[in-house]
């Protein structure tokens, strides 16, 4: 039971009418693009620029975010840890 092929996924509803599909949203596109003064590899570059920017940004973030949780969990494990124990040393003699 290998369900409907690769072509037939992308091509439903037929290869010809696909085809006038893409070649309809490529002139609209290309004609946006255009007007805004846009290339092909302007918009390529900005995507992954982005992108890398992004990456970096949580990257710095990240490691504030991981030292922020190590300083909690000690100051809360301070807390909890002697509580604890000492619930478990006394829950121990009954």
């Amino acid at each position: 039971m290998s369900g409907p092929s690769i072509k037939d996924r992308i091509t439903r509803g037929g290869a010809g009418r696909t085809a006038v599909k893409l070649i309809i949203a490529s002139i609209i596109v290309g004609a946006v693009f255009s007007f805004l003064g846009i290339g092909v590899r302007e918009f390529w570059s900005g995507i992954f620029d982005n992108v890398r920017d992004v990456i970096g940004t949580l990257g710095e973030n990240l490691g504030e975010v991981v030292l922020t949780l190590l300083t909690y969990l000690v100051i809360g494990a301070g807390i909890v840890i002697p509580i604890w124990l000492i619930a478990r040393l006394l829950s121990s003699r009954k």
